[in-house]
């Protein structure tokens, strides 16, 4: 009986430790209520379920890593400011984000939640069913091209 017990012992190896460090969060108590839309509404358009899911699939990387899949998109033209034809304006509850970001709930999706990234959390600043924060004529793209 003896000698089946070391057959259980591990043996410490010589690696030393690996820094695990966390995965990307999502924080809601920076949301805007004024503008966009409210949860309860993302609930009745059946929005808020797949929002979840998209979460918690970004849940699982670190932002940089979000950020390299291009789950996340981080806009970086207009530091600490709003697009200009963005259909929000400043919030006045948060300080500007140097940069502001997009989740879009789904890979094809009009639908996007607008924060900003910090210290690996990302800030809910905004409900966009209608992509309004950073509007963009998609129909145009490419037809002055030949």
């Amino acid at each position: 009986m003896a000698s089946n017990q070391n057959r259980y012992e591990r043996k410490q190896g010589k690696r030393q430790a690996v820094k695990v460090g966390c995965s990307i969060s999502f924080c809601l108590s920076k949301l805007d209520t004024t503008q966009g839309q409210s949860i309860k509404q993302w609930e009745r358009d059946g929005l808020l379920s797949d929002l979840c899911t998209r979460l918690r699939q970004i849940g699982q990387y670190h932002s940089s890593e979000a950020l390299a899949k291009l789950l996340i998109k981080q806009y970086t033209k207009n530091e600490y400011k709003l697009p200009e034809k963005s259909g929000f304006k400043e919030p006045k509850h948060i300080e500007p984000p140097k940069y502001w970001a997009i989740i879009h709930i789904k890979d094809s999706s009009k639908a996007v939640v607008v924060g900003y990234i910090e210290d690996d959390v990302f800030y809910i600043v905004f409900l966009d069913k209608h992509h309004l924060f950073w509007p963009t004529d998609i129909q145009k793209r490419g037809k002055t091209r030949r």
